[in-house]
């Protein structure tokens, strides 16, 4: 089976498809209405009981959230970060929905957000000094999870129809470079000066979800393609 039978598969993404959807709607929003910002970024104190959700789907940075020491506008800051989070969502977080199917894909999504927030809010909790208010937002610490088990797809698929015939498909070159830049940056931490210590924690935790998450199932990855009846 090649790569790109995966994506043509009938199987729609919803969940992958909503999730990128929404990460694009509420920033572009944000970008619109700049006011909306701090009503769908996690924010500490708690502003709004729905913000431990839209925080993942929120990407607009306004210009009194960029560090001084950094040379960005809200702009190009704004669009980096979407961009790179959709390079995630959209062909991992497909290539997974389409393997696992969509209930298994959910229960990654509940995995890898449920630490993350947690983890959100006791830092901010115990770093915010009294009277002033912490910011987070982005879809990092949710798509993160879904590079390990997409290298993991990878290599059922190489141990299943040969590693030489794996490394043949150009799809397996488009998506790699991504996959490993994803890695660079979850161990990095200060990626051009926006991230630090506490995202790189968040970015880490994800990839472990994702890795825990990989060996739980993967009885159901290689059963995905012990059904699949084409050939590489």
């Amino acid at each position: 089976m090649k790569i790109r039978n995966i994506y043509l598969s009938k199987k729609v993404p919803v969940i992958s498809i909503m999730i990128a959807l929404l990460c694009i709607a509420i920033t572009v929003i944000s970008v619109l209405i700049p006011s909306l910002v701090y009503s769908f970024s996690f924010t500490y104190p708690v502003r709004n009981p729905w913000q431990f959700i839209t925080y993942m789907f929120e990407h607009y940075t306004p210009q009194e959230q960029i560090p001084p020491s950094l040379d960005a506008t809200p702009a190009s800051l704004s669009f980096g970060h979407l961009m790179f989070n959709l390079l995630l969502v959209i062909p991992f977080g497909i290539l997974v929905e389409k393997v696992l199917g969509a209930k298994k894909f959910l229960i990654l999504c509940l995995a890898a957000w449920i630490p993350d927030i947690a983890f959100t809010y006791i830092v901010c909790a115990a770093l915010t000094p009294a009277g002033e208010e912490s910011v987070c937002k982005g879809a990092s610490g949710l798509a993160f999870a879904f590079v390990p088990v997409g290298l993991y797809i990878f290599f059922v698929m190489g141990k299943k129809f040969g590693f030489g015939k794996l490394f043949k498909q150009i799809s397996f070159y488009l998506l790699m470079p991504i996959a490993i830049t994803t890695i660079v940056f979850a161990l990095s931490p200060n990626i051009a000066g926006a991230t630090g210590i506490i995202s790189t924690v968040l970015h880490l935790i994800a990839v472990v979800v994702g890795i825990v998450f990989a060996v739980v199932f993967r009885k159901t990855i290689k059963g995905y393609f012990d059904s699949a009846k084409t050939p590489v």
